[in-house]
Formats: structure tokens, sequence, C-alpha cells
């Protein structure tokens, strides 16, 4: 993009084309006043409280400097006593708007600011009278309307950046306010609780609750800026803090998020503080023995162990480890990370599993849910081809198996801006979500027949020609045996088995093809399966029939699920790869095996470092088994989790906020994080408790810091050739391969990691381990919600995220709940082959009939006590999204 020379009250700076003069600005530090404006990406000027006034040479009248745009050799000048005296005017009349109890309320807000940087006199002009009632309805944000000066930010935030449509402003003349729907109460409103709105307001108006509490901003004692753990999108976010607890969570001018949050991340650091954190070393009391009947969470866990100091507790769980590998070998102990840590704990992890422990036995929760490996298979490299904000560049999208509002929020806003914008979606999913209405084309699949779908648009595809033949005679091997693999997948003989009409397929396929650029995504829908590699390579073949990756707009995206699961794989925390993705000489156990092996006494000790296997596994009683049989099991964490009640030894870490190191996000972003705040009591970064155990373990790592773990990290991976701490600490984040400047971010124009041709892998072929029969009807799902996050072991103790989903539901299409004669709400008996759980049922149009969809996150009712112990043999992801069930009333 061209630069263009303009010169703001005598300073020259280089504004980029296409910029508004306050955007230039901003962009340049500069901080011309301005209140309705929003500097951040995806906003659109409104125009409307004219503080930004400013003079232009050459123009008669004052400008508004968020709507003008730069050109070379303009000159504007914010000094002026003409521009002061205007900008006072207007802030006058603003103050109007608001009564003295109003502002009294909400010191030290922008408008406040704004209003003392300007002199300007608040009453002036009086005072609008109050019409409306306060709004408390919401668990976590306020509304005051006598606080509301009616700029219109709050409404651009949600209808026009976030895409939720909530925000209103209603009403003519002087009885114009703020509205949520079509009048209702913001608790009773489809409200998504981004926050946006609050973090946008200027006057206090819309306000986070806990803020308010503690006394406004006048209120904030600290700030520190870190980045979510709660996905992968890697959202910068700073928290402030009145004293100890954090009170605003406000959303970072960061890469990936451009200063939005979801709920999640603008509501969920209050588990920070929780009186549930770890605090101090724990060692399991001797009369507490270990029983796999029991599944224990929180205080109850904390009364089977004793306190101890740091090095009380660390001999005895390095002298366990040591004991286990003198009598059975080194392959009967194994360490299970975590992708919620930071890259240098990962790094630092496996190789003290390989070098301290000498276990091959070394895997993290990307297991769980992992959707890479087929794209390492077809192209050679283990990340997304092409980032996120590509979309914009995008003609059609293609989404499969991927819920981006509820698990992505963020970067479900990004795609929603594109969608508005005239880009297509095909949507392939079961159910209905939020991006549906977005939809061009939504295939709603019966569950588990992705292949039979996608082979069969390939087939169209390939069939009608519609392929790029110059990309697939020089780019791809495995065509020919892929036209032989979808020719049975005929339109029809796929409608009879997805549920998708034929016509409606083939539109699907046509449009795809026929794109100019088209951004590829999947997620969980497609991974966690016992068929997950293959619902997989049947995406990836389709995209690259159609030459759709190494463009603009064109890429392959496999939306990861937690914070730091690029970065976490790339470190080298897999059972079958080193660092940098190199074979390992002999492949280790992966996350469930190791518990399949600990319940035949085959692995004896265990190091659990972040994970919490005992809620996030499937077959949890088969779990418990494996880890009540354990000899010597440590646990690492920020909570007394679930697992954690099996523990010998319980080691409190620091939580991500409360630590230095580098995260990678979803887009192949490394963004370096600094602590936010302290951690609580003894509390200790992860890498510096994993390399204590080293010492003890005999390695020479004493001295080591997170600066030198970084860079003996970067030299191992040929990802992060030109990456050292100096780039990160000066830069604060950059995306691997370091490319040159004009490059672009979607990889592969020319050639391929793995050479010059990408490769279509055959398919492994298997399918559902279990059907559905007359005692077990029904098909078993599970997710995730928007409001929780993987376990709950951070979500559920937020108290807002706790208000606003608190208790599990068994969701069934209302058409399913009235034939069973369950009225929604009644307590229902969700069994499996595996187990039970009882839990109310939810009327919920959006599943599909014959389904029965439970989030993961409930200790109360784990879903995961129902779910099949069944891995794909190719990634030994499990089947998390089909086995049979039966629904009764209780």
């Amino acid at each position: 993009m061209s630069l263009i020379p303009i010169s703001i009250d005598g300073q020259s700076i280089a504004a980029r084309d296409g910029q508004t003069l306050l955007q230039a600005a901003a962009a340049a530090g500069l901080d011309l006043p301005h209140l309705c404006a929003a500097t951040r990406e995806g906003f659109a000027p409104i125009g409307s409280c004219r503080t930004c006034l400013v003079e232009v040479e050459g123009e008669a009248e004052l400008v508004p400097a968020c709507r003008h745009p730069v050109r070379p050799g303009l000159a504007a000048r914010t000094d002026t006593p003409r521009a002061a005296r205007v900008r006072r005017l207007a802030v006058e009349l603003l103050a109007s708007e608001m009564s003295p109890a109003a502002a009294a309320r909400h010191p030290a807000t922008p408008f406040q600011l704004l209003a003392a940087r300007t002199g300007a006199d608040a009453g002036r002009f009086g005072h609008r009278a109050g019409h409306r009632p306060a709004d408390a309805s919401h668990p976590a944000i306020a509304l005051d309307p006598e606080a509301c000066i009616r700029c219109g930010k709050c409404r651009a935030g949600c209808r026009d950046v976030q895409v939720n449509g909530v925000i209103a402003l209603a009403g003519r003349g002087d009885g114009i306010h703020v509205a949520f729907d079509a009048g209702a109460a913001m608790g009773a409103s489809n409200c998504a609780s981004c926050g946006e709105c609050a973090q946008l307001c200027p006057t206090g108006a819309l306000a986070p609750k806990a803020l308010v509490a503690a006394g406004g901003r006048a209120a904030v004692t600290a700030s520190g800026e870190t980045v979510c753990p709660f996905c992968s999108v890697g959202c910068r976010v700073t928290l402030h803090r009145a004293g100890e607890d954090v009170v605003w969570a406000e959303g970072g001018d960061g890469p990936a998020n451009h200063g939005r949050l979801c709920v999640k991340g603008r509501f969920g650091f209050s588990y920070l503080r929780h009186s549930d954190r770890l605090t101090t070393p724990l060692v399991r009391r001797a009369d507490a023995p270990k029983d796999a009947a029991l599944s224990l969470r929180g205080a109850a866990v904390l009364e089977l162990f004793r306190p101890a100091e740091w090095d009380e507790a660390m001999d005895l769980a390095a002298r366990g480890f040591a004991r286990v590998r003198a009598a059975h070998g080194p392959h009967a102990l194994a360490v299970l990370g975590s992708a919620k840590g930071a890259n240098e704990d990962a790094y630092l992890l496996q190789k003290l599993a390989r070098t301290g422990f000498g276990t091959p036995h070394v895997d993290h929760c990307t297991r769980l849910c992992a959707s890479v490996p087929p794209l390492a298979e077809a192209t050679g490299f283990a990340a997304v081809t092409a980032p996120i904000e590509e979309i914009a560049r995008a003609e059609v999208v293609l989404m499969v198996g991927s819920n981006p509002d509820s698990n992505h929020p963020v970067a479900a806003s990004l795609m929603k801006n594109a969608f508005r914008r005239g880009v297509k979606l095909i949507l392939v999913d079961p159910g209905t979500q939020a991006l549906s209405r977005f939809a061009t084309h939504h295939l709603r699949t019966a569950p588990g027949t992705d292949v039979a779908l996608l082979s069969a648009m390939t087939r169209v595809v390939i069939e009608e020609g519609l392929y790029d033949r110059a990309f697939v005679a020089g780019r791809l091997e495995g065509f020919e045996a892929l036209r032989a693999r979808v020719a049975p997948f005929t339109p029809e003989r796929a409608a009879a088995l997805t549920g998708v009409p034929a016509q409606e397929l083939v539109a699907a396929a046509r449009l795809f093809a026929g794109a100019g650029a088209a951004m590829t995504f999947w997620g969980m829908g497609a991974s966690q399966h016992a068929f997950g590699a293959d619902n997989i390579r049947t995406v990836i073949a389709l995209a690259l029939v159609c030459g759709q990756v190494g463009r603009p707009g064109a890429g392959l995206h496999p939306l990861r699920g937690q914070n730091n699961v690029q970065g976490s794989c790339d470190a080298g925390l897999l059972p079958n790869y080193l660092p940098g993705y190199r074979p390992a000489a002999q492949a280790g156990r992966t996350v469930v095996e190791m518990f399949d092996a600990a319940r035949l006494g085959e692995v004896r000790g265990l190091y659990v470092v972040g994970g919490n296997p005992a809620m996030a596994n499937p077959d949890l009683a088969a779990t418990r088994a494996g880890l009540a049989r354990l000899d010597h099991l440590v646990v690492q964490d920020i909570f007394p989790t679930e697992t954690a009640a099996f523990a010998d030894v319980i080691l409190p870490a620091a939580a991500l906020a409360e630590r230095a190191g580098t995260v990678t996000n979803t887009d192949r972003l490394v963004q370096r994080i600094a602590p936010a705040m302290p951690p609580p009591g003894d509390a200790r970064p992860d890498w510096r408790i994993i390399a204590d155990m080293g010492v003890r373990l005999g390695l020479p790592w004493a001295d080591l810091t997170v600066e030198r773990l970084f860079e003996e990290m970067a030299r191992e991976l040929p990802a992060l050739a030109g990456f050292d701490w100096p780039l990160l600490a000066r830069d604060g984040h950059a995306r691997y391969p370091l490319r040159p400047a004009g490059a672009g971010d979607s990889l592969f124009g020319d050639g391929f990691a793995r050479g010059q041709r990408a490769s279509i892998a055959p398919l492994d072929a298997s399918g559902a381990d279990e059907t559905t029969d007359a005692d077990y009807p029904f098909i078993l799902m599970t997710g995730r919600l928007r409001e929780h996050w993987h376990t709950g072991t951070m979500t559920r103790r937020s108290p807002v995220l706790e208000a606003l989903s608190p208790a599990p539901r068994a969701h069934m299409h209302p058409d399913d709940l009235a034939r069973l004669g369950v009225p929604a709400g009644t307590q229902v008996e969700v069994r499996t082959r595996r187990g039970l759980v009882r839990l109310a049922a939810a009327a919920d149009p959006a599943v599909r009939p014959g389904v029965v969809w439970m989030a993961m996150s409930f200790f109360e009712a784990a879903a995961n006590e129902l779910t099949v112990n069944r891995l794909d043999p190719t990634t030994r992801v499990p089947e998390f999204k089909f086995c049979a069930a039966d629904v009764r009333r209780t």
C-alpha cells in the first residue's frame, strides 16, 4: 500500500492510501481529540459528535477528521482557536445529554477526560431530563441511560464490527435511546455478551458491572497486557485491576483481534484470583487412597492432600519418577502436557520426557482434536496455509464441521464482516448455528456422512470439468486415484446417505469450484471422529482439485482448539515428532493410549502439566481406572482438577497471564507475552517447575531463562528461521515463516513444503464404531458452548460465565422431546454403553432430529462419561461426535 506525505500541526507523517485523517494520526501516535469515532480496524466513521473537527489548508469549513480522507500534501491543524472553540462547544452540547449525577457516577471516562481537555463547561446548556430506567438485568454489563449521549458507538460495535445486531438506537427526536432487540431488557435479549459496547462507550452508560462496583475507571490501580487463553485466535487483552481483582478486560490492538474480544476474553479472567487457585505445593496424605469410583474436584480434592514446601514436593515428585524408571524402565513413564501453556513450557517438557525420563510417551491435549495431520500429509506443512484474515480477499468460504461463533467468536466476527461484504458461505454442519443465516448453501448432513458429501462434490467438479487443470497437472499427485475413489458417489447416492438434496450439493460444488479464490476451514466437527482423518482428507482433496490454495483469499485452515496448540506441536510435544516435526526414532503412546496402558500396568508413572484427562478423555470411567492404578502421578496446574484428585504430588503453576514467554496462534502468529499480574502465593511458571524437575533428575538446567529457551527452540524449528527474542521484544509478534515485505501470508503459491506437488492421500475407510438400535436410538454429539471452554476448569470459576451458562443441558430437537413426552426443562437420563448422566432437557431447534447434543464442560453431568474410546487410525483422535445413546425421563 502506497504512503502519502501529510502534516498535522506541522509534524510530517506518512499516511497509508485509504486512511482517514484520524486513522493516520492515530497510526503515527498523535492523539487527535475524538469521541464517536473508533480508530480500530473494522469501524466506519459515524461523524455525529463533531469533536474531531480540524482545519485543513485549502478548506473553508472545519472538517471531521474521522471522515476526511488523506491526500498528498494535506496539511491539517487541530490546535487553532477556531477548532478549539467549536470542539469545546460540541462537547458542551454533548454534556447536556448527561445528568450531573450520572457524570459523578462515571469519573475518568473518555468523555470526562475530553471535557477536561477542551475546557468545556458541562453545565452550560443545562441537562436533558432522564426518562428511562437503568437496566441491570445482564450478569456482566449495566446500562445507565442518564449517562448516554446517544453517540451511536455501541450500535456500530454491535452491528458493524461484532455483527451481532442486538443494539439499536430506537425512538425519535429527544426520545432516541439505546435498545436491545425489539425493546427487551439487555439480560433477556440475544446479546452475545462480547462486551464490545461496554469497551466502546465513552461515558460509562454501558459499562462492566465489576468496574462500576469498584468505582469506575478511576479505581483501576494496575493494568497489564497478555494473550487470551480461551481459544486459538490469540486475542491480546489488557487486564485492568482494582487491587487484586480484574475488574475490566479491554481488547488490545493485537494482530489477531484488533481490539475485539468475546464473552470469555471479556469476562472470564476472574478465575485468576478465585479462591480455588493452587498457591502452594501439596502432597497426598497417607490416609487418602486413590479410588477410581470417585470423581472429585475443587475443595473436595484438597481434603486428600497436605501443604508442603517446594523442596519437599519436588524431591518427592522427582524421586517417584526415578523409582518407577529404576524398577520398570523408562517406558513405564509418560508425560502429558497441555496447549494452555506457552511454547517454552511445551519445548522443555518434551525435552524432559525424552532426555530426563528417557521415554517416547509424550503427548498433549491436541490429540483430542487433532486436525492438522492430514494437512501435513497433503502439503508437508503442519500449519494453516492462510490466516483467517485472508477471508476478506476470498469470494467463497467452505466451512466443514466448525461453529466459530461458539468456539472462535472473534474469528467469527471477522468472517461475518466478510459475509456481509458479499463473500459466499458453504456451510457443512448437521445442525443450524449462528453462521447459518449467512450461508448461501447450508448442507445439513446426517451425522457421520461428511465423506460421502464431499466425495460427491468432488465428483461433480471432476465430471463437469470444473477442476483447475493446470494445478492438477503441475502441482498435484493422486488425481486419478481420487477420480476413481469418488466415482461411486453420485449426487443422488450422496443425497440418500447424507440427507442433502442432490441439486443443492451440485450447486455448492459449482460455486466453490468457480470461485476466483476460496478459503477452506474445518474444525472439531470434522476431526473428532474415529474417521476424522478421512473427513479432512476429503475436504483437502476438494480444495486441491479446485486449485484453492496459494493465492490471496485461497487457502486451507484447520481452526485449532486451544490457545497454543500450534506452538505446542511445533515444539515437539508429540509422541511421533521431535521439535520442528522431525520424525521420532520411536513413536510413543498418545493421550488415550497412555491410560489404556496405565490400566494394564504398562505405564506406571505420569507427569501431567496443565491437562485434565479425567474430564477431557473419552470413557471417563476407563481414564479414572488408569489414573488410580498409577504408582506415581504428579499434576501441575492452577486448580485442583478432577485429574489432581489422583495425584501423589500437586504443583501450583502460574496462569498464562502471570508469566512471560511466547504463544503461537492458529494463524502461525508467534506472540510474546509478559506478566499482566503476579501469580498468587508460591505458584511458579510451568517452565521453571519443569526445569527444577530436570535438575533433580540430573539435567543441567539450573540457569535456564525463558529467553534462552525461546532462542534454543527457534534454532531447532525450521519454521522459526530468523526468529530471536530481540525480534519479539521489539515487535511483539511475527508470523512464521518470515517472508519479504509484500509477499503475502497465503503460502504455497509455487511449490509445497513436501516438494512441487501436493498429495491426495488414500482414505483409511473406517466408519462409526457404534450404530443406533432399539436400545440406543439417538446419536450423542459433544461440543463446546460460547460461554465455557474445554473442561470448565477456568471458565466455570468465572461468576459471569457461570451466570450466563450455569448448568448442563441435553439439547434435543423439540419434535424428539414431544415424541418422548418430555417437557423442556425436565430432568432426563442420557445413557450409552459406557454409563449415564442426569441433566435437564433443552428444546433446541438447531439440533438435528435424532441427535442429543451435550457440552463437555460440566463436571456434574460429564459428557465424556458417555463417549466411546475408539481412535482414528491416523490421528489417534477419539470419537467425540458419534455414539449411540438413549434418553429417558427420570
